[in-house]
């Protein structure tokens, strides 16, 4: 069948709409396989953000997801087409509806699935104008009304954000989530230091909304508020809320040597302006290549595994301790990372999945730190914290907790929190109350409290110390109150930028 001019020019744009479409259909449940695209603050930020250095596998993920698939189906209907329609208005006339319909059906599926609508309200509140919050008016503690104080005598701090790691995933009767206890050292750890939260076992903090993805957590756990659109640029050069002090800042004003670690590019979503703005060295993946930690062409999952990290992370502690200054030496893990990990040679095949292994394997690694950190000189006056940067992020489609759980999906929501462990505090503060109901917001507070430090007021900007008896916000607040009030945009929040 030889074809009009004209209908081959219509028939190039109706070729290009539908493997689009076809695309569309594969990619969305790729997308909620793969993503949490039912949070979408957390995509909004993120894709808003510099996105250099993601996983190396996700070119590959996009292309057997959906593009191969899309190319096959739109092959085989194209042959159809041309195989058993001979007359050319009826050919156009069957590809210009299957093309319609099909485009129609896939956005309006994409509309209805993801919400799109509430991005448009996002971004409206972004660039909306600064509003007088009358909760931040009552909560929020502004620089000058409060006073850190320091110790006489400084501690060291080690700083673990584990990757997406929540207490619940240990067993039921071990106060968990889960059939089987994927994190018997932690739990152990848990049991034997001070780990706050508002349970008899395995407790941790609640994952707020604007504290709930990696940069996010990292923000709002080193300076007691949420990311909310923080960046501001001034004189050419993009900063993150530059008037705020940070936890940091804190510690570098007390002559603190700061270094952060961790196994991916510092540039993705913008860490390496939140943490270098506190005055951290970071070493990421970049920095450890150009310094024979690694070999150039080394590249493994989001950058190189946590086994390797904690290798470095001793020779870098070593050299730390070595100096007069105190430490202030952080990591990020990765290996644990949604939607299924990173397997190592370290990790065993005790549980069906691939990310429970994982999960497990990062409990061991973290236990053998620990273990090598008492036997070391420094480890009496240091204190060691360990958090999870947020909540897992499971997918509409992909959730091994509920997979893996004889508990219903309300009381497996309800349940769900942060880790977080605190190792060696001042002694003074080991007979704390540790059944406290909290947030992110209050961390940075309680680990300066934890090193020694006096805060003299009743916190610091949204967060209070839980060595303290001030309430927190979410003791104060219904937990999902809080998220709505600190969500928007307001005056004092863009005072600090």
């Amino acid at each position: 069948m030889k074809l009009k001019t004209k209908n081959i020019v219509q028939l190039l744009f109706l070729d290009v709409i539908l493997l689009f479409t076809f695309a569309l259909f594969f990619a969305l449940p790729w997308g909620f396989k793969n993503y949490p695209l039912q949070f979408q603050w957390n995509v909004f930020f993120v894709l808003a953000a510099d996105t250099s250095g993601a996983d190396s596998g996700t070119g590959k993920s996009i292309l057997f997801g959906f593009v191969i698939p899309a190319l096959i189906v739109f092959a085989v209907f194209k042959l159809v087409l041309y195989i058993f329609v001979k007359d050319e208005k009826k050919f156009m006339l069957i590809h210009k509806i299957t093309t319609l319909v099909s485009f129609v059906i896939s956005v309006s599926i994409l509309v209805a699935t993801s919400k799109l609508w509430i991005y448009f309200k996002i971004a409206k509140t972004i660039l909306g104008k600064p509003e007088d919050s009358q909760f931040y008016n009552e909560n929020f503690i502004a620089s000058e009304s409060f006073k850190v104080v320091p110790p006489e005598k400084k501690r060291n701090l080690i700083y673990i954000f584990m990757e997406s790691m929540e207490p619940g995933f240990t067993s039921v009767e071990n106060g968990g989530l889960l059939r089987e206890n994927l994190l018997p050292n932690i739990s152990r750890l848990a049991e034997e230091n001070i780990n706050f939260g508002d349970r008899d076992t395995m407790r941790g903090g609640i994952n707020l909304q604007g504290t709930s993805w990696t940069v996010a957590g990292l923000l709002s756990k080193t300076s007691a508020v949420p990311y909310f659109n923080p960046f501001v640029t001034k004189d050419g050069k993009k900063q993150c809320l530059p008037k705020l002090k940070k936890l940091g800042d804190f510690l570098y004003e007390q002559d603190y040597n700061l270094v952060f670690s961790m196994g991916s590019k510092k540039q993705f979503e913008e860490r390496d302006i939140v943490l270098e703005q506190q005055h951290f060295e970071v070493h990421d993946i970049d920095w450890y290549k150009s310094n024979n930690f690694l070999d150039k062409n080394y590249q493994v999952f989001w950058g190189f595994e946590d086994q390797k990290l904690y290798e470095f992370a001793k020779i870098e502690l070593e050299e730390l301790s070595s100096q007069e200054k105190p430490f202030f030496y952080s990591m990020l893990t990765v290996d644990t990372h949604f939607p299924d990990g990173f397997k190592c040679g370290l990790c065993q095949e005790n549980h069906t999945e691939k990310i429970e292994n994982v999960f497990e394997c990062a409990d061991r690694q973290l236990e053998s730190f620990i273990e090598w950190a008492k036997t070391q000189s420094w480890f009496d006056n240091t204190t060691i914290v360990i958090t999870g940067d947020h909540n897992y992020l499971d997918a509409l489609l992909n959730n091994f907790i509920t997979r893996n759980s004889d508990l219903g999906k309300k009381e497996i929501s309800e349940s769900r929190r942060f880790l977080d462990i605190i190792i060696n505090p001042v002694p003074e503060l080991n007979g704390v109350n540790q059944i406290r109901k909290f947030s992110s917001f209050d961390v940075m507070p309680t680990v300066l409290e934890a090193l020694g430090n006096k805060i003299e007021g009743k916190g610091i900007y949204l967060g209070r110390s839980l060595f303290s008896e001030e309430p927190t916000l979410v003791e104060k607040y219904d937990a999902r109150f809080v998220e709505n009030e600190t969500m928007t945009k307001n005056t004092v929040y863009e005072s600090y930028k």
